[in-house]
């Protein structure tokens, strides 16, 4: 999760509402669950239309079907389910919640240690243990933004918490780091550019697609096995503004986007439920190449704990997409594209 060295800074970027804590591209009343960030957003981008890059797409496939790390894994993992501990503990804070905050920001979230943010005291418990990231996202309409945190030590007397990585972006924006010369806000900052938004998926998200026959409404970040620095020469594409450039033995840049294509019926290759939203997610929307799992690619869940099923009654399983959805379907996305 560190930030690499090979990170750019150019282009303008406007300042808009920056005093204001209303989350202005809200869902209408009534309409669904809340999303973040403006309509134009990378983040609600859709690809069923996107150009893609034939040869990009076939060098894919094979890497997919021939890496080590991928051993026979034939689709993507959902992480955080069955005993997994690398799901990302999710809540969505309200007014109402207990407000926590941040012991050792860093400069561009000095905001979490005075105003914090508001989170139910049990989420802390769901906060994966051991030495993996231990990631925990909230988004906080209250506050109107969402944080993201990783390797996460909760402190629960005090409600603060110590971590290695923070992040900070706010819901009235384009949904960009401050980095990316596209983005038109100076505070939203991520390691290397990641949407925190796009780091799980959703349960509330997942339910309301299963009511109304959809996908989630929003890019996924995959975490593919291995990437390669050298990819572009630079190793990143938007909306990336770096990559862990210690990787050069894997595929792709990070910031690629991948989807499955538009062509591939989902619900007669037998998906259903959850894992159905999943699946349209990732051809509606794609997912865009984040960081690297160290084994079979995943898309982050989020984190199941003793006594708390987030997915309970939805099919949303570690291998919910198994033998229904293979890396063949999927196609690569025109580097950058938006």
């Amino acid at each position: 999760m560190r930030l690499s060295r090979r990170t750019f800074v150019g282009g303008s970027i406007a300042a808009v509402g920056l005093g204001s804590a209303v989350p202005v591209a809200a869902s209408a009343a009534g309409s669904g669950p809340f999303l973040p960030y403006t309509p134009g957003s990378f983040f609600k981008s859709r690809v069923v239309k996107a150009p893609v890059d034939h040869a990009r797409t076939a060098s894919f496939r094979a890497f997919m079907a021939t890496y080590h790390e991928q051993a026979g894994v034939t689709y993507p993992v959902i992480t955080g389910q069955a005993g997994s501990r690398w799901g990302t503990a999710f809540h969505l804070g309200r007014a109402g919640d207990p407000v926590w905050r941040l012991r050792n920001p860093r400069r561009e979230t000095q905001i979490l240690r005075t105003r914090g943010w508001h989170m139910a005291d049990d989420v802390a418990d769901r906060i994966p243990t051991g030495d993996q990231d231990r990631g925990l996202l909230v988004v906080d309409q209250a506050f109107g933004y969402t944080v993201f945190f990783g390797d996460v030590v909760p402190h629960r007397r005090s409600r603060t918490i110590t971590v290695k990585a923070s992040a900070i972006f706010w819901h009235h924006s384009n949904g960009l780091d401050k980095r990316n010369p596209r983005s038109n806000n100076p505070r939203n900052f991520c390691s290397r550019g990641r949407i925190p938004d796009s780091l799980v998926i959703r349960p509330d998200l997942v339910r309301a697609g299963i009511s109304r026959g959809t996908g989630l409404g929003h890019v996924l970040q995959i975490n593919l096995s291995e990437t390669n620095a050298r990819t572009f020469g630079t190793g990143y594409v938007h909306p990336m503004i770096g990559c862990e450039d210690r990787h050069v033995r894997g595929w792709g840049a990070e910031g690629e986007r991948i989807r499955i294509a538009p062509g591939v019926n989902l619900v007669g290759r037998g998906l259903t439920g959850g894992a159905l939203v999943i699946a349209r997610t990732l051809q509606q929307h794609g997912a865009y190449i984040g960081d690297n799992s160290g084994s079979a690619s995943t898309l982050k869940g989020a984190q199941s704990a003793r006594g708390y099923a987030p997915y309970a009654g939805t099919n949303v399983t570690a291998d919910c997409l198994k033998g229904k959805i293979t890396w063949r379907d999927f196609e690569v996305v025109r580097a950058g594209w938006q």
